[in-house]
């Protein structure tokens, strides 16, 4: 319980500061979507290529990229399907699919090199190399599918091709792929602006916080963050339980899939159209119900046996 305390309090503190900062109107509107652009644009994109050019994609157990793609397509399927069920408008069906394959990368992180130790960075890196990209076009598709309605493929995939997050990957692992490294100081030029992304992030993300004003049900968000914190890792368990991976990676799997939605969903929802006052609830109660969610799941799993760790 302390290690995913340790881990995501300092997430929640921050959301929580920056719903505080957008509450006192230092900012203005203007001003707060000029941040967002300049995190979208600049900020998220350096965060991409400074984490993958030096990624290492040797020896990567190939059960694990499958499990994580695989349960992240059946939860976006699943939301989907239960959205329309419930009649939910088009600018939420793309949130919905958003927060379900999304992962805070950065809790995971901490809870990997808690638990596991430098050999739980590496393989959560590995994990994030399968998930962020696929995270990245069911995101980006389904909010632009849902919430501009009926568009041409052309259309389409030239907005999923052009945006700077889907390019950020490319080009990282471009240069990650032909070994031909970055100009002299142009690492240390990305992971400046990569530490940046983090704070400002998260601090436009609390901005956008607000469970009143026209917004979506508390009961809406509630059920669906439970869906995503609960059904995600139950799905890629299962999967991983019957391709048999490994107890250390089965950790790793647990770990990706547990922990909240990523802190820049509002962000992305708001340049695509989506439900960004949504998105932004849906991080912040899920980064509060991670508390109890992850450590559940952990200790079941380490109850079954399943894993190994010492909490």
């Amino acid at each position: 319980m302390i290690l995913v305390l340790a881990a995501i309090l300092p997430i929640l503190a921050i959301l929580l500061l920056g719903k505080s900062i957008g509450s006192t109107r230092l900012l203005s509107d203007e001003g707060w979507l000029g941040l967002e652009s300049i995190t979208y644009y600049v900020l998220f994109p350096a965060l991409i290529v400074s984490n993958i050019v030096e990624a290492d994609f040797s020896g990567i157990d190939w059960r694990m990229p499958v499990t994580l793609i695989a349960a992240q397509v059946i939860l976006a399927a699943l939301s989907v399907g239960i959205g329309k069920i419930f009649r939910q408008p088009g600018s939420r069906l793309g949130v919905f699919v958003q927060s379900a394959v999304r992962w805070n990368t950065f809790i995971a992180l901490a809870l990997a090199q808690n638990m596991i130790g430098p050999a739980g960075i590496v393989i959560v890196a590995a994990a994030a190399a399968a998930m962020i990209p696929t995270a990245n076009l069911l995101s980006i598709l389904a909010l632009i599918k849902f919430s501009d309605g009926a568009m041409s493929l052309t259309t389409l995939a030239a907005r999923i091709v052009g945006n700077p997050l889907i390019l950020s990957f490319v080009v990282g692992l471009t240069i990650n792929q032909l070994g031909i490294g970055l100009a002299p100081g142009m690492l240390q030029v990305l992971d400046i602006l990569a530490k940046a992304a983090v704070g400002v992030g998260l601090l436009t993300s609390g901005a956008q916080i607000q469970f009143r004003q026209g917004g979506a049900s508390i009961s809406l968000v509630f059920g669906w963050s439970f869906l995503r914190l609960l059904g995600l890792p139950l799905i890629a368990g299962a999967l991983a339980h019957a391709l048999r991976v490994s107890p250390e990676v089965f950790l790793v799997i647990l770990i990706a899939t547990a922990v909240p939605t990523a802190s820049n969903g509002a962000i992305l929802a708001r340049q695509l159209g989506g439900d960004a006052k949504l998105a932004a609830n849906l991080i912040a109660l899920q980064t509060l119900l991670a508390l109890i969610s992850v450590t559940g799941v952990l200790w079941a799993a380490q109850m079954l046996k399943l894993t190994h760790f010492s909490p």
